[in-house]
Order: C-alpha cells, then sequence, then structure tokens
C-alpha cells in the first residue's frame, strides 16, 4: 500500500456524498412488512386462495396507507463523508477514514490504484459521480461495534473494476482538474 515514508506530491481533502438510512427504525419495519407481504403472497400461491381478501375490509384499508407510509416515509437521504485523494508519482490513493455502509458495516478505506493500471476515470456532470475503472489495491478495515479499528486489514487483496464516489458535497471542488493537475490521467467528462 503506501509506504509511511513517502510523501504525496498532492492531498486533496474534501467530502463525498454517501447513502445514509433517513430513519433506521423504519428500515427494521420495511422488513417486517415484507416478510408478511411475502407471506401472503406464498401461502396465497399454496393454499390457492387470496389470503388477503380473507383479512376484514377494515385490516385491508389500514395496511395500504401503513405499507405506503413506512416506504416513503424510510427511504435514504445524502450525508457528507470525509475523503482524500492522494496524488503521488506513479500512483493514486483514494482515502475514506470513516465511510457508513449500513448499520453494521463502518469502515476505513485505502484504495490504492497505479496510473498504469487505470483504464480510465470518467466524470458523469448529471449524477456528480467520478468512477474509477482499473486494478486496485485495497486495504480496508471495518470498525468494531464500539467504534475501535482493528490493527490487521479485514479485507487487504487486489481487485479490478469500478471505484466511484458522488462529488455533489464539495461542488467547490473542480475534481477533473485536479485529476488531471496532479496525475497523468486524462478525465472522460460525460454528460449523462
Amino acid at each position: 500500500m503506501e509506504q509511511p515514508n513517502e510523501q504525496p506530491n498532492h492531498v486533496l481533502s474534501t467530502y463525498e456524498n454517501i447513502l445514509v438510512p433517513k430513519n433506521e427504525k423504519m428500515s427494521k419495519l420495511r422488513n417486517v412488512l415484507l416478510i408478511v407481504i411475502a407471506s401472503i403472497i406464498v401461502l396465497s400461491m399454496v393454499f390457492q386462495d387470496n389470503l388477503f381478501s380473507e383479512l376484514s375490509w377494515t385490516t385491508q384499508v389500514l395496511f395500504i396507507p401503513v405499507v405506503i407510509w413506512v416506504f416513503t416515509a424510510g427511504g435514504s437521504k445524502n450525508a457528507p463523508s470525509p475523503i482524500e485523494l492522494r496524488f503521488h508519482n506513479d500512483y493514486l490513493v483514494l482515502y475514506r477514514p470513516k465511510r457508513y455502509y449500513d448499520k453494521k458495516v463502518t469502515r476505513m478505506e485505502i484504495n490504492k490504484f497505479m496510473y498504469k493500471d487505470i483504464d480510465r476515470i470518467l466524470y458523469k456532470s448529471k449524477s456528480q459521480r467520478i468512477h474509477i475503472y482499473g486494478t486496485a489495491s485495497v486495504e480496508w478495515f471495518n470498525y468494531s461495534k464500539d467504534g475501535v479499528l482493528p490493527s490487521q486489514a479485514t479485507t487487504d487483496k487486489t481487485t479490478s473494476g469500478l471505484c466511484f464516489f458522488r462529488t455533489s458535497a464539495a461542488p467547490e471542488v473542480n475534481f477533473v482538474s485536479e485529476i488531471e493537475n496532479h496525475s497523468p490521467i486524462k478525465v472522460i467528462v460525460e454528460d449523462r
């Protein structure tokens, strides 16, 4: 990974937008409702009878608004999360000190891309996302429930594919210029 004694040529410290649940309790309630709905459908097929129609009309009338309310009150919202782009002579590091994925997974990420292994970097202007395609060496450290980082990486591997981040949390930063001015990579700008 990043050598401790090797200083980057340039560090861009900023924020990305990540999706977090609006209401964690609604997410749990949504899962319960999905199980109930799936059970009604499966049991209706097993017994070859519409079990929903077997419920009283008041239960039917109340069930539908509750389902609509739970699915619209839940959902996700954008929240800023710190990131750093570290530009070295031969490689780029996308560093995320603490990125929330879900209630069970929050992790520190160190994603190292050798410039020669980057197939392309794409900026999607409408969705405001930077996509980095290529091969990366990744070290991910999952935080424990009490917020402590392990001394050994939870994941340490080389992988090919896509790594992306949302730029909408930092509208003042011109990510295309930053990448092009501090690395040998030309960014492809896409308007869709």
